[in-house]
Order: C-alpha cells, then sequence, then structure tokens
C-alpha cells in the first residue's frame, strides 16, 4: 500500500468535504452567485480525485476516514439540492404567476383593474 498516495486522496476528500460545506452555507443564504463559483471549485476537485483514486487495498482507518467524507459529502449535497429546488420552484412560481397576469393583460386590454404582480 502507498501512504503517500493513500494521504494524497484522502486530502483530497477533506477539500471536497470543506468545499461542499461552503456550498451548503451558500446554499442556505441563497447565495447563488458564491454556490455556482464553489461548484466549478468541486467539479474541479471531484476530477482530480476521480483521476487519483484507484483500487487498492488500504487500512480500515483509511476505509473508515473516507467513508465519513463520502456521507458528509452527500448530506450536504441534499441539503444543497433541497435549497435549490426551493429557489427553482418559487422562480417557477413568479413566472407563472407573471404569464397569467400577462395573460388576463392581453385579454382584457391593459392593466386597469389587474392588481399590480407584487408578492408571487
Amino acid at each position: 500500500m502507498d501512504d503517500a498516495r493513500a494521504h494524497e486522496i484522502l486530502t483530497l476528500y477533506a477539500h471536497l468535504s470543506a468545499v461542499t460545506t461552503r456550498m451548503r452555507e451558500a446554499a442556505r443564504t441563497s447565495d447563488w452567485e458564491r454556490l455556482l463559483a464553489l461548484e466549478a471549485e468541486c467539479a474541479d476537485v471531484s476530477s482530480r480525485l476521480i483521476a487519483r483514486e484507484d483500487s487498492a487495498p488500504r487500512s480500515s482507518d483509511y476505509q473508515r476516514r473516507k467513508a465519513d467524507y463520502i456521507r458528509k459529502v452527500l448530506e450536504d449535497d441534499a441539503e444543497i439540492r433541497h435549497n435549490v429546488n426551493e429557489r427553482l420552484a418559487g422562480l417557477w412560481r413568479l413566472i407563472d404567476g407573471r404569464a397569467k397576469v400577462n395573460k388576463l393583460n392581453a385579454a382584457y386590454g391593459g392593466e386597469s383593474g389587474i392588481p399590480p404582480c407584487s408578492g408571487l
């Protein structure tokens, strides 16, 4: 077993976990620009990890630590997806609401009597 390679792989898993933790926080605070920037960093770390990962047998400590990192990344991913899906649902409601107002305006000739599209 190559201890240096095992250390390098675990370091990449730790880095990936740290990035997804920051992504989770960005999603919690609706900082979508930061989330997108972090997603690019996550993709970079993931590709480096894929290139370094091998099927060499490792110690039980290595396997445990790797599993812990993977569990943490998956937990972060689940919360990120939840927050992103809520945001997308809100955007779709907004788009759908605006489309309905536009249809009403077209059908009844203007915006007279139709309340503004706030609060959607």
